[in-house]
Formats: structure tokens, sequence, C-alpha cells
């Protein structure tokens, strides 16, 4: 019995591109597409064979370049999951559907959303996978992820001083600058009456 050592599923490239080609986010995992320019030549006959698909609901699979490519539309954006020539099409299909649910979950998969949005998408991008490592195909675990990373950026104080303003009122926000003002005014008197 010959038997050969069964590795782990890996992904080379996690790509969306908007409908004119340009990129909204990429991560890649292979040295193959390790500079700007095979990655956008790259980008470019992704988007080629996107266009000639006819399903644009659904997930479509070409083989190209010696990869699987796995991908689907939205509004006006195509999200691709690329994968070696070994690897199983089963499984880029769903890590790709992983991130269409999370993305979908979060806000809508067009250009402008995604744009707006671009800290979540490269979160979630990197809670799907990492250094090429599936790390999570359950679109919820990522959504929850993503969300409590975003939590914890709206509670960080600005400069250190006071809650983030942004989550306050303008009355909340003005009170507790007149509160720090007033701190700093009277260490600066404590400071001045003690030379």
């Amino acid at each position: 019995m010959g038997g050969g050592l069964v590795s782990e599923p890996s992904i080379s490239a996690v790509v969306i591109l908007d409908s004119d080609g340009e990129r909204i986010a990429a991560r890649y995992y292979t040295p193959q597409y390790a500079t700007l320019a095979s990655q956008q030549a790259f980008e470019k006959s992704l988007l080629g064979k996107a266009l000639k698909s006819q399903g644009a609901d659904e997930a479509d699979i070409v083989i190209f370049d010696g990869l699987i490519t796995v991908f689907r539309g939205g509004r006006d954006c195509f999200l691709f999951v690329t994968g070696d020539q070994d690897e199983n099409e089963i499984i880029l299909v769903e890590v790709l559907n992983t991130m269409y649910q999370a993305l979908a979950t979060m806000m809508p998969v067009d250009r402008r959303s995604m744009m707006d949005k671009l800290d979540m998408v490269l979160l979630a991008l990197d809670e799907l996978v990492d250094g090429g490592v599936i790390l999570e195909i359950e679109p919820s675990a990522i959504v929850n992820r993503v969300g409590m990373r975003g939590a914890d950026a709206d509670q960080m104080p600005m400069g250190g001083v006071g809650p983030n303003l942004q989550a306050q009122t303008p009355q909340q926000a003005l009170q507790s600058l007149k509160d720090t003002m007033g701190t700093m005014a009277r260490a600066f008197k404590a400071a001045g009456a003690g030379n």
C-alpha cells in the first residue's frame, strides 16, 4: 500500500476585484505572486475569466496558470479564492462561500460598501485564511470576531484621555472635554504652585 501524506488544504490567494478590475482587497500566500506586477497580471486574468462566466450569483470554477480558481460575483465586484491544481475544489468553494456570507452579513457585497468598510473586509479575510491556512469556515464566527475587534477599537480612548468621543452624544462629549480641561488646569496650577 503506497501511502502518500495527505496535506491540509491551503489557499494560494484571496482576491476581491471590482467589475473594472481594480483591487478592493487581496491576500497572496504564494511566492508565485510576490511582486505587484505579477499580482496585477494575475488579477487581470481573473477578471477576464469572471466576465466570461454566466452565473454571477453562484460559485464558478476555472483552472488556469496551474491553479484552481473559484469565484463568485457581487453587485459590481468579484470574489476569488485560488488553490493549487491538486487542491479540492469543494474546499475552495466552501472558503469562497464563507467569505461571501460573512461579508454579506456585515455589508452589501458591492464596491462602495466594501471600500467604505475596508478595515472590516481585511479583518474578515484575515479571520478566514492566514498564511494560506484555512482558519474558519463558519461565517457567523468570522462576523463575531470582526465585530469584537471593531468593538475593541471603539472603546479605545482617544489620545489616552477619556472615552471615545464618537461614541458620545454632543452634550456628553462637551462635558467630557470640560472635565478633562478642568483636570489639566488643576494639575497645571498644582505644578506651578510647587515652584
